[in-house]
């Protein structure tokens, strides 16, 4: 494979917990398009990944043949707080890429990633409910600082070549939503593709993951608390009501959040 085929022309960074596994799996059923291997290499955002050089991270391509559009979805590319290099990185290896990313009702996103890390080995990973995460765990909130992720994105590639995705938008009408994501990435918007529903709904997946670690005894309260929700809330309104605005979506399109 020649070396220009082994630039991802396309990355998905996020949201984390946003159906990101589900689009790049549909994208990987699409004859014109690929995904790295792993999925994730989290090589633009990770130190430990990024030095080992891009020749290696050019082998997790070596699946790719004559795709028109390649790509790399790692979530951890919105982490822009916690990975401050990923965008010159980006902008140093593959300046012409487009970015797409997938956005979510913020609080249900993190109750999403709450469920997930109690399925996730490790230290410091069990929590005792999403009220415990939220104030534990930062990274959780920042996650859902949406457009603070698109405006530094923003300020480095036109927004002609960052598609944003609407989770409820694409898992209420998945077929319509991906042949917009097809048109994104020039590659043929007729071709059926499978709606892929395993991914969509993965609690199930992390109940599994808690039982193989020992910690099936562990409870999930996703039930928020008053204060810890207005906490969370507050953190959040300004920088998503900009967001919103932004693409013309109304204060409520995530339901009470920011009109109270």
């Amino acid at each position: 494979m020649n070396d220009s085929a082994t630039r991802p022309n396309f990355l998905i960074i996020g949201a984390a917990r946003s159906a990101t596994t589900a689009l790049s799996s549909m994208l990987c059923s699409h004859p014109q398009a690929e995904i790295v291997r792993g999925k994730e290499p989290h090589f633009f955002s990770m130190d430990q990944h990024y030095r080992q050089g891009w020749n290696r991270y050019q082998e997790l391509y070596d699946h790719c043949t004559s795709e028109l559009a390649i790509g790399d979805a790692s979530t951890s590319y919105s982490r822009i707080r916690y990975h401050p290099n990923t965008i010159r990185r980006i902008l140093s290896h593959v300046p012409d890429v487009r970015i797409i990313y997938i956005v979510r009702h913020p609080l249900e996103r993190m109750v999403s990633a709450y469920v997930y890390r109690l399925g996730t080995p490790g230290p410091g990973q069990v929590f005792a409910s999403i009220n415990h995460a939220v104030r534990q765990q930062p990274m959780i909130i920042d996650s859902s600082r949406y457009w603070e992720v698109f405006d530094c994105y923003r300020k480095h590639f036109d927004e002609s070549r960052i598609k944003i995705i609407w989770f409820e938008e694409f898992t209420k009408n998945t077929g319509n939503t991906f042949k917009e994501v097809c048109r994104f990435l020039e590659i043929d918007d007729t071709i059926e593709i499978p709606i892929d529903h395993k991914h969509q709904n993965r609690r199930e997946d992390a109940l599994q993951r808690m039982r193989n670690l020992g910690r099936a005894d562990v409870p999930i309260e996703t039930q928020w608390d008053p204060e810890t929700r207005k906490w969370v809330i507050d953190q959040l309104h300004d920088d998503n009501c900009r967001f919103l605005a932004h693409f013309g979506k109304p204060a409520n399109y995530w339901g009470d959040l920011f009109t109270s």
